[in-house]
Protein backbone atom coordinates (compact mmCIF):
# COMPACT_ATOMS: atom_id res chain seq x y z
CA UNK A 1 0.00 0.00 0.00
CA UNK A 2 1.27 3.49 -0.87
CA UNK A 3 2.17 5.60 2.20
CA UNK A 4 2.30 9.37 2.53
CA UNK A 5 4.37 11.41 5.00
CA UNK A 6 3.99 15.12 5.73
CA UNK A 7 6.95 17.47 5.22
CA UNK A 8 6.80 20.40 7.65
CA UNK A 9 8.83 23.37 8.80
CA UNK A 10 8.95 24.41 12.44
CA UNK A 11 8.95 27.96 13.77
CA UNK A 12 9.66 28.61 17.45
CA UNK A 13 7.99 31.59 19.09
CA UNK A 14 9.25 32.83 22.45
CA UNK A 15 6.15 34.05 24.28
CA UNK A 16 7.69 34.59 27.71
CA UNK A 17 10.59 33.44 29.83
CA UNK A 18 11.06 29.67 29.36
CA UNK A 19 7.75 29.44 27.47
CA UNK A 20 8.14 28.52 23.82
CA UNK A 21 5.48 27.68 21.28
CA UNK A 22 6.16 25.69 18.11
CA UNK A 23 4.20 26.26 14.93
CA UNK A 24 4.40 23.67 12.15
CA UNK A 25 3.64 24.50 8.50
CA UNK A 26 3.04 21.72 5.97
CA UNK A 27 5.29 22.38 2.96
CA UNK A 28 4.97 19.11 1.06
CA UNK A 29 4.57 15.33 1.12
CA UNK A 30 6.72 12.24 0.69
CA UNK A 31 5.11 9.33 -1.13
CA UNK A 32 6.45 5.79 -0.68
CA UNK A 33 5.13 3.36 -3.31
CA UNK A 34 4.52 -0.36 -3.01
CA UNK A 35 7.52 -0.99 -5.30
CA UNK A 36 9.84 0.85 -2.88
CA UNK A 37 10.01 4.19 -4.69
CA UNK A 38 10.29 7.39 -2.64
CA UNK A 39 9.05 10.70 -4.06
CA UNK A 40 9.09 14.21 -2.57
CA UNK A 41 6.68 16.94 -3.65
CA UNK A 42 7.20 20.45 -2.28
CA UNK A 43 4.32 22.91 -2.51
CA UNK A 44 6.60 25.83 -3.42
CA UNK A 45 7.70 23.92 -6.56
CA UNK A 46 4.47 22.70 -8.15
CA UNK A 47 4.51 20.02 -10.85
CA UNK A 48 7.96 18.83 -9.72
CA UNK A 49 8.44 15.41 -8.13
CA UNK A 50 11.82 14.65 -6.55
CA UNK A 51 13.00 11.03 -6.31
CA UNK A 52 14.72 9.95 -3.07
CA UNK A 53 17.25 7.11 -2.88
CA UNK A 54 20.10 6.13 -0.55
CA UNK A 55 23.68 7.23 -1.11
CA UNK A 56 25.75 4.09 -1.72
CA UNK A 57 29.21 5.69 -1.58
CA UNK A 58 29.27 7.19 1.91
CA UNK A 59 27.08 7.31 5.03
CA UNK A 60 24.37 9.93 5.22
CA UNK A 61 24.85 12.75 7.75
CA UNK A 62 23.07 12.51 11.09
CA UNK A 63 20.69 15.40 11.73
CA UNK A 64 20.01 16.22 15.39
CA UNK A 65 16.39 17.29 15.92
CA UNK A 66 16.73 17.35 19.70
CA UNK A 67 13.82 16.00 21.70
CA UNK A 68 11.55 15.94 18.61
CA UNK A 69 13.54 13.26 16.81
CA UNK A 70 11.33 10.48 15.45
Amino acid sequence: MTKFYNVVTRKTINQAVANEKHIYHKVGVIKVTENGGWFLQLYQQPDTDFMIFPNHNEPLPVIDFGEHEA
